[in-house]
């Protein structure tokens, strides 16, 4: 690109780019669909006994900007939970997640990971769950508008953390349940949406400006059919929903109360196999655009390459060897087809 890459550093409201530049050696964020915490990993050489770095203390909020020249964004809020020391030479690395594993020093934001043991009841809505759990720990929530209404069956949480329910809840509805920025994120997967429902503009992706790049087709992934199945007080049976056509047949195990909530747990199955039956990962000079759950179009490409995708995961890497990113993606939902339900199969 013929610019510079840069980056800031601000320490519970401090900037620190300066103190950081004097030993940075490497700054890489990873930005992921799954129900790990995003990550934050800033090396700094530690080589000069006479003077060790101070030893950060776990709980310090550090946001993170990147960018070239004087164009910079935020790439979003970490909290220090770990600190490495190592050698030789001498090198110190701070680990900070999304997700507060500790109180943090200034946000007064609490830990998710503290075991708990309540009941949530029958007909909350999905949205009103998320919400309450956010302000519990001292943050916001962004719930995507596809799932905030859906009413939910009688829950259990039994010693069990507030970030480990929420993962068990994002697993049924095919959403993506995370910590990021300060708030709890809890949006549907394969959208290329933001959490509040606004479509997140795709990124055009060059041949020539990858460095790598790998596709797998996966027929063992493909989607076939997925039924699910709702109880019927009234007829006091069960009643299946199918959605999709051919093999493989999935038959999911638990029941749902209804047909809409039997409907959505098919649909968002039949999505999440539908992803998986083609991946990407791609190697190219950085970009703050890409995100996870962001779309990239790749242009210049063969055939079964060229085409929008979904990233899943991407990794910011940032060192004297300049700014890249690796990215994996999978394809976008798409709309699908459904069989006609036989409410006379057991």
């Amino acid at each position: 690109m013929g610019l510079t890459p840069m980056y800031r550093i601000v320490a519970n409201e401090d900037d620190i780019t300066t103190i950081i530049q004097q030993r940075f050696q490497s700054l890489r964020i990873t930005d992921d669909l799954g129900f790990e915490s995003d990550l934050l990993e800033l090396a700094l050489a530690d080589h000069i006994p006479a003077y060790p770095i101070a030893i950060p203390p776990t709980g310090a909020e550090l946001q993170v900007y990147l960018g070239y020249d004087n164009d910079l964004q935020l790439m979003g809020l970490y909290v220090v939970d770990e600190v490495e020391l190592s050698g030789w030479p001498g090198q110190m690395t701070i680990r900070g997640r999304a997700a507060p594993y500790d109180a943090t020093s200034k946000g007064g934001k609490t830990s998710l990971q503290s075991q708990k043991s309540r009941s949530w009841e029958k007909g909350l809505q999905l949205g009103n769950v998320v919400r309450t759990i956010a302000r519990e720990h001292g943050m916001e929530a962004a719930i995507s508008t596809s799932l905030d209404s859906i009413v939910l069956p009688h829950f259990d949480q039994t010693e069990e953390s507030d970030l480990s329910f929420l993962v068990r809840l994002s697993k049924r509805y095919d959403a993506i349940a995370k910590p990021g920025g300060g708030k709890i994120i809890f949006a549907k997967r394969g959208e290329g949406k933001t959490a509040s429902g606004q479509d997140l503009e795709p990124v055009t992706l060059k041949a020539t400006q990858s460095t790598n790049y790998s596709v797998t087709i996966a027929k063992k992934d493909a989607p076939g059919t997925v039924i699910a199945y709702w109880h019927s007080k009234k007829n006091a049976r069960r009643i299946p929903i199918t959605l999709g056509k051919g093999e493989p047949t999935r038959r999911l195990r638990h029941w749902y109360p209804d047909e809409e909530a039997a409907r959505a747990g098919a649909q968002a199955e039949l999505d999440k196999r539908a992803r998986g039956e083609h991946k990407v990962t791609i190697t190219t000079p950085g970009d703050t655009r890409f995100q996870a759950e962001g779309l990239i179009d790749l242009a210049g490409f063969r055939e079964g390459v060229a085409g929008q995708w979904l990233i899943t995961r991407v990794e910011h890497s940032l060192s004297d060897a300049g700014y890249v990113c690796a990215l994996e993606a999978e394809k976008p939902n798409q709309d699908s087809e459904s069989d006609d339900d036989d409410p006379d199969q057991p």
